[in-house]
């Protein structure tokens, strides 16, 4: 099951503005329950802002020099917020590690955002993993917790597996994008590179480079997808590089191969 981990993250995951290794070793929904242990040996660290609320009650608030924190957001710890991020006006943020180059507004809690993605708008994410470069589009919300208080299962790869959580959100790969108004139910999975358009409940897993609209799913041509990437990464003065390109283009021929 570690080699699923390609079909959802392309690079090492990034905690704290820092890459870790071996991370195959834990799986994603135990990975976010873990949140409050990574700020056990943390320091606090953040300047005041007029109009914010630090919340350090239940854990460190840490938050870069270069992060801009808007007016009228509510910060409760342990939170994380890394380099260059922006955090909109009326956030509020709790129990999350936002690593660098992140644009956030609205409600998030319990989560982690990989490096370069936006939740620019208002919604709900709760207990979830969101990968690099996603761009959740406005309204996007997450369910976390079932109307039964179960505990939730999860399909990962060709496994259908009980998590033992009674929280847990999506996870959501790199290079992925949602439309407004989208609703994911708990424990969806959402490989890369998808572009899922609903406003009602997607199916709990997509396969990468799907496109979900009209309660269908067909596959994005390759030629599309790399379009579309190429001007995301322009607007943040970045390019993508051929090697990146041929990585991708690896993934996309051999989808049926990565399941286990």
């Amino acid at each position: 099951m570690k080699n699923y981990y390609k079909t959802i993250f392309t690079n090492n995951l990034v905690l704290f503005d820092e890459d870790i290794f071996n991370y195959e070793e834990i799986l994603p929904w135990e990975l976010i329950h873990q949140i409050p242990n990574f700020f056990e040996k943390k320091v606090s660290g953040y300047n005041n802002i007029k109009n914010v609320i630090f919340d350090e009650s239940s854990g460190p608030i840490i938050v870069d020099p270069s992060a801009t924190i808007e007016p009228f957001s509510v910060l409760r710890g342990p939170l994380y917020v890394g380099k260059y991020c922006l955090v909109k006006s009326h956030s509020n943020i709790a129990n999350s590690i936002i690593n660098r180059n992140c644009k956030i507004s609205g409600e998030v809690h319990s989560s982690i955002f990989q490096p370069f993605s936006n939740k620019a708008h208002e919604g709900f994410i709760g207990h979830s993993l969101i990968g690099s470069w996603v761009n959740l589009g406005a309204g996007t919300t997450t369910s976390n917790l079932k109307n039964n208080y179960s505990k939730i299962s999860i399909k990962w790869g060709e496994s259908l597996i009980q998590t033992d959580s009674q929280f847990l959100g999506s996870i959501i790969g790199d290079f992925c994008k949602t439309s407004i108004g989208c609703n994911l139910n708990t424990g969806t999975i959402i490989e890369l590179g998808c572009n899922v358009v609903s406003q009602s409940f997607p199916p709990r897993h997509i396969k990468m480079f799907s496109m979900f609209y009209k309660d269908k799913t067909h596959r994005i041509s390759f030629e599309d997808f790399c379009d579309s990437l190429e001007r995301i990464m322009e607007r943040r003065s970045l390019k993508l590089l051929e090697t990146q390109k041929n990585n991708l283009n690896e993934l996309y021929k051999n989808i049926d191969s990565h399941l286990n």
